[in-house]
């Protein structure tokens, strides 16, 4: 039997948990509380805990060689945070995994764009900066408008849309209060200051075989219009034509190569704009927001999850793609302020014969506001059809029944 040793599994790391144990692996994992199993729901699926500050290798190396758990035949980052420090814990032990460089750069916004500076991949004019002077002369280089956000956080926090000087001021005040980001992870004291691309949002679901990618598709992303970017549905697979579909997984090969990311899943996020693609972000991990672990999976057969365990086990990945379906998850948010009393319209949604599942985040007395970043859903909700279009349809048609009553 194979043992996995999983880093701190949370969010979409759960799912790993699940996928390796149904591959009949024996399941360790790494984790900063050991309370960590019930919060994300793996708790039936785990065999041992490894109690470390999963913000630093060394105490990850230490915990294991205390443990009982002392060798093991694959470790796995479980949580886009700790993809950098398993990296490093990999190399020390000289177990397979992408190097520390290219988690590194995966894992921060500002030194990836300086790779992609270099390597002639297209993305954003932008600047690095350290306070509000440097931030206003780099706004007068590139011009407005801008975003402004910090260089290794995640979920759209602190994203800002920025039209005028005033507006930087005010958001670069804001925006360095934030010293801490999920799982106590510091907030590095740089931001990025990037030109404001126009055009559609996509995301780009790559799985990397040894630096040759296995698995390709294109997920098609709704966003909030500035000055936030929050996102509000994702289809997958894209409803686009074939030739734009070819250039933005073109794009997405060429970032995760110029940054030396070779294997396992990647997150690549990429607008289309009138020049062409051009590059948000690479992220060096599976899509969240339920895209790698349900719209993959119900519109594909697809399970990336345990295709990415099979890697590191150094098992023959092969992919069968065994449906031909289109996925859509919807976030419901409230559009104005206050305290939530009533949701109307669940019970429509949930009557389509579409429908996947639904996941309610806010209790009833909870207070709720208009988005600002994701932590500002209500819930969401998924369906699976036959095309984008008519899923969208169905959308439109029970959403009017949506409605959120107030204290």
């Amino acid at each position: 039997m194979n043992r996995v040793l999983l880093v701190e599994p949370s969010f979409y790391g759960g799912e790993f948990v699940k996928s390796a144990k149904s591959l009949g692996c024996e399941v360790v994992c790494v984790v900063s509380n050991q309370d960590n199993p019930k919060k994300y729901g793996y708790e039936d699926y785990y065999d041992g805990l490894i109690v470390a500050d999963i913000r630093n290798a060394e105490s990850i190396l230490e915990a294991i060689e205390k443990s009982s758990y002392n060798t093991f035949d694959a470790i796995i980052p479980a949580t886009d945070y700790v993809t950098e420090i398993t990296a490093k814990v990999s190399e020390k032990l000289q177990l397979f995994g992408n190097s520390v460089s290219a988690t590194h750069f995966a894992r921060n916004k500002d030194a990836a764009r300086k790779v992609y500076a270099q390597k002639n991949v297209p993305s954003a004019k932008f600047s690095v900066v350290k306070n509000i002077d440097e931030a206003i002369r780099a706004s007068q280089k590139i011009g407005f408008p801008l975003v402004l956000k910090p260089v290794n956080t995640a979920s759209s926090i602190n994203v800002f849309y920025i039209d005028t000087v005033r507006t930087l001021i005010e958001r670069f005040q804001e925006m360095t209060k934030l010293k801490e980001s999920y799982m106590g992870f510091k907030v590095k004291n740089e931001y990025l200051i990037e030109e404001f691309l126009t055009g559609p949002e996509f995301s780009v679901e790559l799985f990397l075989n040894s630096n040759s990618i296995a698995f390709a598709e294109v997920t098609a992303k709704e966003t909030t219009k500035p000055p936030y970017f929050v996102e509000l549905m994702h289809t997958f697979p894209a409803e686009i034509r074939l030739e734009d579909k070819q250039v933005i997984v073109a794009s997405a090969f060429k970032a995760v190569q110029s940054i030396g990311f070779e294997n396992g899943p990647a997150h690549v996020e990429v607008k289309l704009t009138e020049t062409g693609p051009k590059i948000i972000e690479v992220n060096g991990r599976p899509g969240g927001d339920c895209i790698t672990s349900d719209l993959i999976l119900d519109a594909y057969g697809v399970n990336i999850f345990t295709k990415t365990v099979e890697l590191y086990l150094n098992r023959k990945i092969t992919f069968n793609v065994t449906k031909n379906k289109c996925s859509i998850i919807k976030f419901l948010f409230s559009d104005k302020s206050g305290t939530l009393k009533e949701i109307n319209g669940l019970k429509e949604i949930t009557s389509l014969p579409e429908f996947n599942r639904m996941k309610i985040m806010k209790k009833l007395g909870d207070t709720v506001i208009s988005p600002t970043n994701s932590d500002d859903r209500i819930g969401y909700y998924i369906l699976t059809g036959n095309s984008a279009s008519e899923l969208v349809e169905k959308i439109q048609d029970v959403e009017q029944f949506f409605k959120i009553e107030f204290e």
